[in-house]
């Protein structure tokens, strides 16, 4: 990344539902906000939902932050039109063909990153880091082709994730005798999280509608990413981020809160029923953070327009900058 003066993050939110795109765009609006260009990358059905979050932080609207909308193939895939997120399919039985149109999806916009093809990203900065949905795959070998960082978001809170974690390493739940048993998945001691398997997530389940290549796929992906970008903080997940990083050994960045409603240059305006009680309460924790230690960085929850910035040292991969600050707001 020699020669880049500015950062240029590329942000994919997945489009399995509009819990993952909306957290995912306010991210992009918080880093817009610091002078850092973004792209999000979506489909036509959900680029609305985008946009009108991008419109509603940014001021003027839309100031710094690239919208880009590609194609999803549903036909292609057998799918009805405007198909493009889970919760709009018909039954599971097009879920299969879902993920054979986001896969294609994922061609065209790695094309477009790239710089080929008629449609492709018009020539400004490289492209610093991608930060992508938990089932946009493709995105890794992208970004490995350009030489760059690719982060997860997966949407889940630290403590969920660092429980996918144990169960994937330690296979707790297949000592339980039967699907109602409970077990303890030990994942922060000594708190006791008892679960059965029927709660688990669909990554344990024998069987699913998604098969088990997608979920393979999805596994190996979060395996080999550099990072992972999680809508958390401290105060409300104490020592998830730490032990999350420290059973991966990746670097996990807490940006939370997203999406609880802050308006257009953090003045409080809101369309999503989030008023200033909320943010309120949020403040309280930001403001007694102590930062400490560059893995499981929290960046807490720091008030309307108020920045919290944290030196990582030499080199910083989620801005792919050296010696330089990184910078987030809650």
């Amino acid at each position: 990344m020699e020669g880049t003066t500015e950062p240029h993050l590329v942000l994919v939110p997945w489009i399995g539902g509009i819990s993952h795109i909306i957290p995912m765009t306010d991210i992009g609006c918080l880093l817009a906000a610091h002078d850092a260009p973004v792209t999000i990358i979506t489909t036509p059905v959900n680029a609305p939902i985008v946009q009108s979050r991008v419109d509603l932080a940014t001021a003027p609207p839309g100031a710094g932050i690239t919208v880009t909308v590609i194609p999803f193939p549903t036909a292609e895939a057998g799918l009805p039109e405007g198909c493009e997120r889970l919760d709009l399919l018909r039954s599971p039985a097009d879920v299969p063909r879902f993920f054979a149109a986001n896969k294609q999806f994922g061609e065209a916009a790695a094309r477009y990153c790239r710089g080929a093809g008629p449609a492709a990203m018009p020539p400004r900065r490289p492209i610093s880091c991608v930060v992508a949905g938990m089932c946009h795959t493709w995105t890794l070998p992208l970004a490995r082709e350009l030489g760059v960082p690719c982060y997860i978001f997966h949407g889940f809170g630290a403590f969920a994730l660092l429980c996918i974690e144990h169960l994937y390493k330690h296979r707790t739940h297949e000592a339980a005798a039967s699907p109602d048993e409970r077990f303890n998945i030990p994942a922060l001691p000594p708190f006791e999280c008892r679960v059965t398997r029927r709660q688990l997530p669909p990554h344990f389940l024998p069987s699913t509608s998604m098969g088990g290549g997608p979920l393979q796929e999805v596994r190996d992906f979060d395996v080999a990413v550099d990072g992972v970008v999680v809508n958390t903080f401290e105060e409300l997940e104490h020592g998830s981020a730490a032990r999350l990083a420290a059973a991966t050994g990746k670097k996990v960045l807490a940006v939370g809160p997203q999406s609880r409603g802050e308006g257009r240059g953090g003045n409080g305006a809101s369309d999503d029923g989030f008023g200033e009680a909320d943010g309120s309460r949020c403040r309280r924790g930001g403001e007694e953070k102590e930062s400490s230690g560059a893995e499981g960085e929290s960046r807490g929850c720091s008030g309307k327009g108020r920045v919290v910035v944290r030196e990582f040292g030499e080199a910083d991969p989620f801005f792919g900058l050296k010696k330089d600050l990184l910078i987030f707001v809650a």
